[in-house]
């Protein structure tokens, strides 16, 4: 739970993130177009953290009713609902699932979620830990960290870097990633 906060943390814009009943949360992103980054990059912390559980996320863009509390356990509106919703419809065997107001979600966004899911849960723990750090928003201008400085950060080659990075699907992760900010956000702000 701290790892998956401490992405909440990170994340560009106000981010808020509750903690309920035991082992589930929410949290609200700003943007929804960074909805299927934050998420490849909490599963991708999680796998590559020894011993850490894994987890499932449902999604649900959309509208929200204004509250002033940060603890989204109470929050409401078309979002959370949606959320909630494709919380207690998702397969068990899924790890990502998108949803949103009845009609505003198209059937292949909903599909990018699940196919970067069912790519997300076969990582290795050392493609996870390159995932965590390419996908990491820490790294400098909002760029994604190169693979040199990733090589240098767990003491291997770039080359093994690449090829965890392509064994993770990363190239066509990321290209999904970018297709989620420009649908949503209007620009693609990783390169």
């Amino acid at each position: 739970m701290a790892l998956i906060q401490h992405c909440a943390t990170q994340i560009e814009g106000p981010t808020d993130f509750t903690r309920f009943r035991g082992d589930g949360w929410q949290m609200r992103l700003v943007q929804p177009g960074d909805c299927l980054w934050a998420c490849l990059l909490i599963l991708a912390r999680l796998r590559a953290q020894e011993g850490a559980l894994g987890t499932r996320i449902a999604v649900g863009i959309g509208e929200e009713y204004p509250t002033d509390a940060s603890d989204l356990s109470t929050a409401m509106g078309p979002a959370f609902t949606a959320s909630g919703r494709a919380l207690e419809q998702m397969k068990p065997d899924r790890l990502l699932t998108l949803d949103g107001p009845k009609g505003s979600i198209d059937a292949f966004r909903k599909l990018a979620f699940v196919i970067a899911g069912d790519l997300a849960g076969r990582w290795s723990v050392s493609q996870a830990e390159a995932m965590a750090l390419k996908l990491d928003v820490d790294s400098p201008a909002g760029d994604r960290e190169s693979n040199d400085r990733i090589a240098r950060q767990l003491g291997i080659t770039r080359q093994a870097v690449d090829a965890r990075l392509k064994a993770a699907d990363y190239p066509i992760l990321n290209d999904a990633i970018e297709a989620f900010l420009q649908a949503y956000n209007g620009e693609a702000k990783h390169a």
